[in-house]
């Protein structure tokens, strides 16, 4: 029997744990800048915030609706900035990095793609996924 090419590849989209960890980034862990944060937890945070402006942006073409959706939109975008910004500075405590790496443009990328480091670091204990 084969095995299916993109389950051996490691990245399993699990959709409850992705809208748990979202939820949870926005509410708990509001602007928590401390600790760290798992590549698998961060890319499923990152893919639920794409779909959902994705989706806002999409609507906001609806002949008179469009409105609602557009103010939608941006005010989604500005109510997740703070929680988004902590999200990306505990990202790149997990990789060993200080917090301004997360906001150099491509290399921040690069370092979220990064396995996290295996042993606690200065940052914190760490995640438990």
């Amino acid at each position: 029997m084969m095995d299916n090419p993109a389950s051996s590849s490691g990245f399993k989209f699990d959709l409850a744990y992705a809208l748990s960890t979202a939820l949870e980034a926005v509410t708990a862990k509001f602007f928590d800048v401390t600790g760290r944060t798992s590549r698998r937890a961060f890319w499923h945070v990152i893919l639920v915030w794409v779909v959902v402006m994705a989706a806002l942006s999409v609507l906001s073409a609806i002949p008179l609706l469009g409105l609602i959706f557009m103010l939608s939109y941006f005010l989604l975008a500005l109510a997740l900035a703070l929680p988004m910004a902590g999200l990306i500075v505990r990202r790149m405590h997990d990789v060993g990095q200080p917090w301004f790496m997360g906001f150099i443009p491509l290399y921040n990328i690069y370092l979220a793609l990064q396995p996290g480091e295996v042993e606690d670091n200065r940052f914190g204990p760490v995640p438990q996924d």
